[in-house]
């Protein structure tokens, strides 16, 4: 396995920062060696402002993580995964440290290509920033897989993408098993960043493609409670945005995806009850005739007439 220099990672990481240009040059899925060259106090930006870039980090020796309004002293070996909501920054302490990074754009990781989506993954709850502190045993697991990464990246091949995305994944349900050491919340300070954090979470249960496609998040208790924010705040902060209530948005949501599984799908009506997250098709259909003053029988009569 021949890893890059940290010179050169580093070089990589500030190209992807300050380019705008140069962006779109960035696959979906890059793998990089951080093991250090002869300088102290090297800072590595995992700050992508201007894309959206998730990252599954192993950090191995003493680091410094770098949050808004505070600082994360590392030693050993640490597991940290990222996503695009909390900048911050990795400040190595000696000349000793060295470690791994899987960067990766959202696409990377979809119901389509994996089954999953990446937003539903515990690990990337929107608004937190959780620590895994590993032991030595552990260590060895976790730098296998980042090795059988490396390994599928300098061999290529038609299933490349695949089989990383395939090690990736590994490598996140083996973490997702571990209890944080430490964790850092972001603390949203505006009315429109707490609303859009909610609107994403909720887009990124939608479309249902398949009848295996189930709503999660059903209620403002659901959201609040991934987007680490009581209840009555996020919907006072939604309502003040959008001038709804956060039952309200989903509600609706929720109403307009069930109009379009009548219209395009022929699934029968406890299918699509269910997917959209109803115990009982009773239930359904008391929730869509509310809305639109017809059963969900009649509106799919009614649309192919």
């Amino acid at each position: 396995m021949n890893y890059q220099s940290e010179k050169a990672i580093s070089l990589e990481l500030n190209h992807l920062n300050n380019s705008e240009k140069n962006q779109h040059t960035v696959g979906d899925f890059e793998i990089f060696d951080l093991s250090r060259i002869n300088v102290d106090n090297i800072f590595f930006s995992f700050n992508y402002s201007r894309k959206t870039f998730y990252t599954a980090t192993l950090l191995l020796g003493d680091y410094i993580l770098e949050f808004e309004d505070r600082k994360v002293n590392l030693t050993g070996s640490n597991l940290i995964f990222t996503n695009n909501k909390i900048p911050f920054g990795i400040q190595a302490v000696n000349r000793t440290n060295c470690g791994l990074s899987c960067v990766f754009k959202e696409e990377f990781i979809t119901k389509n290509n994996s089954g999953y989506r990446l937003l539903e993954l515990p690990i990337y709850k929107p608004g937190r920033q959780n620590i895994y502190s590993i032991t030595d045993t552990q260590t060895e697991k976790f730098i296998d897989i980042y090795n059988r990464i490396f390994d599928e990246r300098l061999n290529g091949g038609e299933y490349q993408e695949s089989l990383q995305r395939t090690y990736l994944l590994e490598l996140i349900f083996h973490a997702q098993k571990l209890d944080p050491t430490d964790s850092y919340i972001k603390v949203n300070n505006t009315t429109e960043e707490i609303t859009c954090s909610f609107i994403r979470l909720l887009e990124s249960q939608f479309p249902i493609d398949t009848q295996e496609d189930i709503i999660k998040l059903k209620t403002a208790g659901d959201f609040a409670e991934h987007l680490s924010l009581h209840p009555n705040y996020l919907n006072r902060q939604v309502k003040l945005s959008k001038g709804r209530t956060v039952s309200e948005i989903i509600a609706a949501r929720i109403g307009q995806e069930a109009k379009i599984l009548l219209k395009v799908t022929n699934w029968n009506i406890a299918q699509i009850a269910y997917s959209l997250g109803f115990e009982e098709p009773s239930h359904f259909n008391s929730f869509f005739k509310k809305q639109n003053k017809v059963s969900p029988t009649d509106y799919r009569k009614l649309k192919k007439d």
